[in-house]
């Protein structure tokens, strides 16, 4: 072999070579990407190792969400020693016609690690933004004011990643029988609605944690 032809022979191996690793980091990326929308939205708050998880499905767009949530608001605090409190997605798309948007603003700013501020601030100003034809202008107000990356922001909130979580919620209440918001799930088994108060929410999360022998001093 002519050293032209060794050299010809070395360049076709060595691109070959690179092409594996280009396409095994993709495939990897592709996996990693795959399973954060697999689990759903991870959004958590209180006593992260309580065996006593309390999750509220909620569609951000409903009137009896917003009614509960300045009660969970509150019970969140009360508890956040004792229990892991979750907020997942059901945005009730039939009736509610910004609830996906809301979901994705908040999904997106969890992906920077203020789900919660967000939250708070989608339903604080529900009776505001859900009477436009953009609430989404809110919302992004809402991404600045609690000081998110907004070209990160408005990236993760048009993705498919964060719309495969938000229906990967869906999917999950779904599963366990939810048919209205908000749905309460106590470690994963839905449990009959309380009512929108700080003493009927506590009823049920002390009901919980002492079926799981957990203190409720």
């Amino acid at each position: 072999m002519s050293g032209k032809g060794f050299w010809i022979v070395l360049a076709v191996i060595l691109i070959g070579f690179i092409g594996v690793i280009t396409y095994t980091k993709k495939d990897k990326a592709a996996e990693s990407g795959s399973t954060a929308s697999s689990q759903g939205s991870q959004n958590y708050y209180g006593k992260m190792d309580s065996p006593v998880t309390i999750t509220e499905f909620v569609d951000f767009q409903c009137e009896a969400c917003y009614a509960y949530y300045p009660y969970v608001k509150q019970v969140k605090e009360i508890y956040k020693d004792k229990v892991r409190f979750q907020v997942r997605n059901f945005p009730i798309t039939s009736g509610h016609q910004f609830a996906f948007q809301a979901a994705r603003s908040a999904e997106a700013a969890a992906r920077q690690g203020k789900f919660w501020e967000m939250h708070d601030k989608i339903f604080e100003g529900q009776k505001q933004w859900e009477q436009t034809q953009n609430p989404q202008s809110y919302f992004d107000q809402y991404a600045e004011d609690i000081g998110l990356d907004m070209e990160k922001y408005r990236t993760d909130r048009d993705s498919s990643d964060v719309a495969a979580v938000i229906n990967k919620d869906l999917a999950d209440v779904k599963e366990i029988g939810g048919t209205g918001t908000p749905t309460f799930a106590i470690n994963g088994v839905k449990v009959d609605k309380t009512e929108p108060s700080v003493e009927g929410l506590s009823k049920m999360i002390d009901d919980a944690l002492a079926n799981q022998g957990g203190s409720n001093e």
